[in-house]
């Protein structure tokens, strides 16, 4: 259980460093199962396949229908430079930003870390009476070229009403300022929802294939970088990171990656998850967390 001084902290900056959340053998665990993953599903073979990294505009169409129908499936996305290293046949390069969004449903390894009694302890210390993890992500940081994450709230992604969305992410490696650790800009979970990232509503738009869009248009943040403290951990660590704070990452420059697990969860009681969310619900990958 989180301790009131731990609970305060959280209230008070919407997130919160849990030191030694799993330990290096975990980690290590993780980090090895998702190789296997990629190996085992020939996730370098389809590479090609996947136009997530294409620019025009059938293959924006495509990687629309690429994400929406990843949400009960466990589907690699690529770093923005792929295609370019992809071109220059270079195979030393890793080229996947991430894997998701099924990962605690479908593989037991992360599974059991998603649904460990130290989880449940924790949203029932921030008072979630149904919980229910509804996405997972293993995100790579690739050395060099992993990409900039601009300043973003979780809940403009996974909205509810009222608003009961929380994320737990954990360091599967050092993070630091120079492999693009995570940066918050505390108490600013007090603030609005400044945009939400929906289904279209316009049918034929829809059709036509402009799939998502965001309710107050591309977002343009003009936030005061002096605000952003950034949080590094050490492997092990995890941030438990409120639906409304505002929180990003610099791109990875370093020769050091930057591996983490993260998945997120929301309150069933009493709570709507909005139909308008990219993410529709399911019974393959929205699992209640106090009965798996």
């Amino acid at each position: 259980m989180l301790t009131e001084e731990q609970l305060n902290k959280f209230e008070e900056d919407g997130y919160l460093v849990i030191k030694d959340f799993i330990n290096n053998e975990k980690c290590e665990e993780l980090k090895t199962e998702i190789d296997n993953v990629i190996e085992t599903n020939n996730f370098l073979d389809q590479v090609k396949t996947i136009s997530v990294f294409l620019a025009d505009e059938n293959s924006a169409k495509a990687a629309d229908e690429y994400f929406l129908t990843s949400v009960d499936k466990i589907r690699p996305f690529l770093e923005s430079k792929a295609k370019e290293i992809l071109e220059k046949n270079d195979k030393s390069v890793k080229i996947f930003n991430k894997i998701g969004h099924a990962l605690h449903a479908l593989n037991p390894k992360f599974k059991e870390v998603t649904f460990d009694s130290k989880v449940k302890e924790i949203f029932e210390s921030i008072g979630y009476k149904k919980p229910i993890v509804c996405q997972s992500m293993y995100i790579f940081k690739q050395p060099f070229i992993g990409g900039e994450v601009q300043p973003h709230q979780d809940g403009s992604y996974l909205y509810t009403e009222p608003l009961k969305v929380t994320g737990i992410w954990i360091a599967l490696e050092d993070c630091t300022s120079h492999n693009g650790c995570l940066e918050f800009i505390p108490g600013s979970h007090k603030g609005p929802l400044v945009t939400r990232f929906i289904r279209n509503p316009n049918k034929e738009e829809f059709e036509a294939g402009k799939h998502l869009i965001y309710t107050n248009g591309i977002p343009k943040f003009s936030y005061d970088d002096s605000k952003f403290i950034p949080a590094e951990v050490k492997k092990g660590d995890a941030i438990l990171i409120d639906g409304l704070v505002v929180h990003r990452s610099a791109p990875n420059l370093s020769p050091n990656s930057r591996n983490i697990y993260t998945f997120h969860v929301y309150d069933s009681d009493n709570v709507d998850f909005s139909k308008e969310n990219w993410m529709e619900p399911n019974s393959i990958s929205f699992l209640p967390l106090n009965e798996n």
